[in-house]
């Protein structure tokens, strides 16, 4: 059953409205600070409001109400014997739903009442609606940002192993080649050993070098700063050199004006090195040789200007955007890495967005 909150300083009148609204549960004040109480101590519906009251008047009622966070979702209808059209005109405008002047037909006060509770209830199951899609979708984007992560850390590993091959195959060798002599029965001097551990001490600081620039570029970090573009993108660069060596992909970065940008960097750098993620995804499951990959850092309107730039056959969606919502792609991926990008560019004030060029395709980051 809904509640009706009835507020009138004659009790005559509150005996007429308790009968009349039988059907619902009508609670009554006679003052307008009962009123108030009464609305945060009770789950109110509507509320059918006198003007007329001593010390506080229904203007100031309906004022204080409106402008109560918790309360100003409350249908107000007045109901008095003022009928002049300022004051109608400013019921209006301090918030109320509707204005009946007394004496009234009792059938159109059911009428409306009946209306403004129908529509009440209408707009709280829309509010109901509101706040779980709010939820799923916030529960979804967790999920895909836990993909991303997960995605991320793959990449990562991956990236790691590129890295490390090379120098793990050198200490191996070392290491071979001083078995062999020792199986062939060379006597090994003091200098020989010192020299191999020299060069085993050089490579495990390479690696130990390069795992403290993965820790520092995956760092997580809320600080905006003005940063150096080239900075930031050469930073993405050297994650992922090796890998893109593996692949056979070749970059050419172009410094036209030295632009800077004001956010955070470490985000920054992750989304260069998504995109050029993306492109090595591409490449390889397009089975491109000879990728080249043009970045070309300039500015525009007072803003930083990145075009990154690839040969790899351009986007195949009919709407190209689509490449930035979730789940879309037509890889065997998560599909989430340009939507994470998009996301995050947007969070720090920037915006992306791709167009196809004759090789492939160019995607322009604006900050």
């Amino acid at each position: 059953m809904q509640t009706i909150l009835v507020v009138d300083d004659t009790k005559t009148n509150i005996d007429v409205l308790v009968s009349l609204l039988e059907e619902y549960d009508v609670i009554a004040s006679l003052n307008g600070k009962d009123a108030i109480t009464s609305v945060k101590q009770e789950k109110i519906d509507l509320i059918l409001l006198d003007i007329m009251m001593p010390e506080m008047d229904g203007f100031e009622v309906c004022q204080i109400l409106k402008s109560d966070e918790s309360t100003k979702n409350i249908p107000i209808i007045f109901l008095t014997s003022k009928h002049e059209k300022e004051d109608i005109e400013k019921g209006f405008d301090l918030g109320a739903v509707d204005y009946l002047t007394k004496p009234f037909y009792p059938s159109e006060l059911k009428a409306r009442v009946k209306t403004h509770l129908e529509l009440r209830t209408y707009q709280q199951e829309l509010e109901k609606k509101v706040e779980e899609e709010v939820e799923k979708n916030r529960l979804k984007d967790k999920a895909l940002f836990q993909k991303a992560k997960e995605a991320e850390i793959g990449e990562l590993l991956m990236q790691i192993s590129h890295q490390w091959k090379q120098p793990l195959m050198e200490i191996g060798s070392i290491n071979m080649h001083n078995t062999a002599r020792i199986k062939l029965g060379e006597q090994l001097n003091e200098e020989d050993l010192l020299s191999s551990f020299d060069k085993i001490g050089d490579i495990l600081k390479f690696m130990s070098n390069t795992m403290e620039s993965f820790q520092n570029f995956y760092k997580p970090s809320d600080e905006a700063e003005y940063f150096d573009i080239k900075f930031a993108v050469e930073n993405a660069l050297s994650i992922i050199n090796s890998t893109f060596k593996a692949y056979n992909i070749n970059v050419d970065l172009q410094d036209k004006t030295n632009p800077s940008a004001y956010g955070n960097v470490n985000e920054y750098s992750n989304i260069v090195l998504a995109m050029l993620s993306n492109i090595k995804e591409v490449a390889k499951s397009r089975e491109i040789k000879n990728v080249n990959v043009t970045i070309i850092l300039d500015s525009e309107n007072n803003k930083s200007k990145v075009d990154i730039i690839d040969n790899c056959g351009g986007i195949e969606f009919e709407n190209i955007d689509d490449i930035f919502l979730p789940f879309k792609t037509k890889r065997n991926s998560t599909g989430i890495g340009l939507y994470m990008v998009k996301g995050i560019c947007e969070k720090n004030g920037g915006e992306v967005s791709v167009k196809n060029t004759e090789d492939g395709a160019c995607f322009t980051l604006v900050l």
